[in-house]
């Protein structure tokens, strides 16, 4: 039955109150983000650009970001659902001025510098955009007034400047913005419905009896917002990832090589939080498969403090490690995984003292322990720990505080195993997280699997590899990055292309990289099928995905493929075309 009138109203209404108020909680990052990357530009390009056009700019961008901190401290409080739309047409306003004002600034600045420094700008640019889209794609005008002023201007002077390079330039910028237009649609439309479902669950509560229906419902929807959010966030990621991968391949200067950095680090901490949202739903789904195996702990445990034992003494602690050899059996990779929460919470919760790794042989295993002088956890929190999202001590959500979700990956992973996990702490004083891990005797035979060289650009030597992805900016960077490392690429959007063009040009591809979902309902899974039908030959294959819904999950998984998650790091990619070079006579 159709709501009335006047209820879709008031639920419009009220979702439009949401969409607001989550921008504004926004704003201080936001601001506080756009100063800092202001402050890099200038370091940047302050001995290569006109002294005068690089200060005007950055006072009048710090003013306009001052004064919208200010506004939003005196009427963030007098935010209510029935001046909602009034607070966001003011948010659409003053995010379309500073856009605008990066737009036309560092359109001027392109202008007076060099190759290498007009590349640094447009990544800023194109990092400036992706950031943009991840904190209001909430709300469709806010987003659209932003990367209209701030990416439109320098895509469009491109086409004006001479040079196939710049053209090109202008295609790709102007293609990026597309791509993120189409990703902010799909993204606000499962924001918007999952707020819609929200309301409607709030309603269905105080109507219906059935609490464990509602639970399930609101769960599944949950659930499905993830799944979405996950794939439309990790599509622009992806092909930022392997642009900057080829940037980095790519560029000598020194200067240039740390902004590229820096453009890295903060690529890598959004991976680090998507892979903990699919680590948990890959063990939620069922799909993640342990690999236990016998191997000396001594090993992992060297691994770990060459990792860890930087950081502690960043923060003057010191991590004290066992020097007794045991043999274990388990999934190394997984066992680390835990391990490596544990001592990441442990130097996160201790300001002063020490922490201890300790390995005891008990009747049902070995107890590896890590005990920590911290500040501790209370009792009544001491299980709580272990749930999505939780934490001490965070109230801001600090993402330097972590995320919440190590605890839980570390449980559920540990049931996956088999070992026991338990906790101890008293407040104040300390904790000590343990898990009991099965004895066994070291295999003398086993082989270490030999690493691939991070620096090794020739791994192909003219290997052809087909790249069938229905985003064209991920079939540029695939290409891009392929090529340096010595492969002949073709790139097709669907398996009818991806045979056609083989035809065309008489090749026979050596391996194949396919998105999983692609456009038509068609699936790269599928894709893979046709050109092993084609060529009569199961041609090695690599399935890369962006999803994280369970049904999805388990398909990739059932397949049979070699699976990556997107965003991919280049070195996996290099180790799956190592392994076709070594399947090659």
């Amino acid at each position: 039955m159709h709501k009335p009138l006047a209820e879709d109203r008031q639920q419009s209404q009220a979702i439009l109150f949401e969409q607001v108020k989550i921008l504004f909680k926004a704003i201080y990052y936001n601001m506080t983000s756009y100063l800092i990357i202001c402050g890099v530009v200038v370091f940047v390009v302050w001995d290569v650009a006109p002294h005068d056009l690089v200060l005007t700019w950055a006072g009048v961008l710090t003013s306009i970001l001052v004064i919208r901190v200010a506004v939003h401290f005196f009427i963030q409080h007098r935010l209510s659902a029935e001046n909602a739309r009034a607070f966001g047409r003011y948010l659409v306003l003053s995010a379309g001025i500073t856009g605008l004002v990066w737009g036309i600034g560092t359109m001027l600045m392109f202008q007076q510098v060099e190759l290498m420094y007009q590349i640094f700008i447009l990544f800023i640019i194109a990092g400036l955009g992706v950031a943009a889209f991840a904190s209001t794609s909430i709300y469709l005008p806010s987003l659209f007034a932003t990367i209209s002023g701030l990416i439109l201007p320098l895509g469009i002077k491109l086409f004006f400047i001479d040079g196939d390079i710049y053209r090109g330039l202008a295609i790709v910028t102007l293609l990026f913005v597309f791509s993120l237009f189409l990703f902010s649609i799909n993204l606000n439309r499962s924001l918007l419905e999952s707020l819609r479902l929200r309301f409607e669950n709030t309603d269905l509560v105080t109507q219906l009896r059935f609490q464990k229906e509602e639970a399930e419902h609101a769960n599944e929807a949950k659930s499905k917002f993830l799944a979405a959010a996950s794939h439309d966030l990790r599509q622009p990621l992806h092909a930022l990832t392997l642009f900057t991968s080829v940037l980095d391949e790519s560029i000598q200067s020194p200067k240039v090589r740390q902004v590229v950095e820096q453009i890295n680090a903060s690529v890598r901490a959004l991976q680090s939080l998507f892979n903990a949202l699919l680590d948990i739903s890959r063990l939620d789904a069922g799909v993640m498969k342990d690999e236990k195996t016998r191997f000396d702990l001594q090993t992992l445990f060297t691994r770990l403090a060459n990792d860890f034992d930087p950081l502690a003494r960043e923060q003057s602690l010191h991590i004290n490690w066992p020097d007794a050899a045991y043999t274990v059996y388990s999934d190394p990779s997984l066992l680390e995984q835990i391990l490596r929460n544990y001592i990441a919470n442990a130097i996160r919760y201790t300001d002063s003292g020490e922490i201890t790794i300790r390995c005891e042989m008990q009747a049902d295993g070995i107890n590896i322990q890590v005990i920590d002088t911290g500040i501790g956890i209370p009792a009544e929190e001491q299980q709580a720990v272990f749930e999505e999202f939780h934490q001490l001590g965070n109230p801001e959500r600090d993402r330097n505080k972590g995320l919440g979700l190590g605890l839980a990956i570390v449980q559920r992973t540990a049931k996956l195993l088999g070992h026991p996990i338990k906790v101890t702490s008293e407040l104040g004083k300390g904790s000590t997280f343990g898990i009991i891990v099965e004895a066994g005797e070291l295999d003398e035979h086993a082989q270490e699997i030999p690493a691939v060289d991070p620096g090794d650009n020739q791994t192909a030597n003219g290997a052809v590899i087909v790249v069938i992805d229905d985003e064209e900016s991920i079939r540029e960077g695939m290409r891009n990055l392929l090529q340096i490392w010595g492969c002949d690429v073709i790139t097709a959007s669907n398996k009818e292309e991806a045979i056609s063009q083989l035809r065309q040009q008489d090749k026979m591809p050596d391996g194949i990289i396919a998105d999983y979902r692609l456009r038509d309902n068609q699936t790269g899974i599928e894709a893979i099928h046709a050109l092993h039908a084609e060529y009569e030959a199961q041609i090695p294959a690599l399935i890369v995905t962006g999803d994280i819904a369970m049904e999805r999950l388990r398909e990739v998984n059932d397949s049979g493929f070699q699976v990556l998650h997107k965003p991919v790091a280049p070195v996996k990619l290099r180790t799956f075309l190592r392994n076709i070079q070594l399947r090659k006579p």
